[in-house]
């Protein structure tokens, strides 16, 4: 008799656990990623893939898009304790996880990002960046600018006023498409490319950079000169 007195008690303190646990903290609602750009670099043994997150309203709802040199995908971005999961493939395989912390002035920062691919656990998160739209050399601002090869003496350009390109190890003009700011896929001499713009410190100095993957499975890094 004792005992099923306590089965209410303890199903009303399992409830408790559970509201506390799945409880949402969050600080940060979706719609302020609309601002930012999210972009994260891959390692593997086989070298270095590259993935964009963008942002979009759709009435009331904020969706994120995902996209590398081969992949696009769309999702709607839940918020719970100031993180946001995106799942590349939709099949939970390989996920991304955001965890997001904001200074007085409401600046968002990366506190954490994490990556789990289980067809290749050997791939991990190389590098990761979060920029504000306003700051991105982007929305065609890339046209008419040259950015150089920081390990080889090569560059790119952009005709302004125009969707080509050049890479000078080819004497033939590319074409790209606007992805998102600072961000396009095009084609050369036969072959896709996936670049976007971000900023980060370099010998002490905050540049601007292009990285890039190619359809012939290298990653570069172009700064802008």
């Amino acid at each position: 008799m004792k005992t099923l007195k306590m089965i209410p008690m303890l199903l009303l303190l399992l409830s408790f656990i559970a509201c506390k646990k799945n409880k949402d903290n969050s600080t940060i609602a979706a719609s302020e990623l609309s601002n930012y750009q999210l972009v994260v670099t891959l390692k593997n043994q086989m070298g270095t893939d590259l993935r964009v997150f963008y942002f979009t309203s759709n009435g009331n709802e904020i969706i994120a898009a995902l996209e590398g040199l081969n992949i696009k995908k769309t999702q709607r971005v839940i918020i719970k304790n100031d993180s946001f999961t995106f799942d590349e493939l939709g099949n939970g395989s390989t996920t991304y996880k955001f965890s997001f912390a904001k200074d007085v002035n409401g600046t968002l920062s990366f506190k954490s990002v994490s990556f789990i691919n289980k067809a290749d656990i050997s791939m991990s998160v190389e590098a990761s960046y979060i920029s504000k739209l306003s700051d991105i050399q982007g929305d065609f601002d890339i046209q008419d600018y040259t950015y150089e090869n920081i390990n080889q003496p090569n560059g790119l350009s952009f005709f302004k006023n125009t969707n080509n390109w050049r890479w000078s190890i080819s004497a033939n003009k590319g074409t790209y498409t606007k992805i998102s700011r600072g961000a396009w896929k095009g084609t050369l001499d036969g072959k896709s490319y996936f670049a976007l713009s971000i900023k980060e410190n370099y010998k002490g100095l905050l540049r601007t950079f292009m990285l890039m993957k190619g359809e012939d499975a290298n990653f570069y890094k172009f700064g802008l000169i």
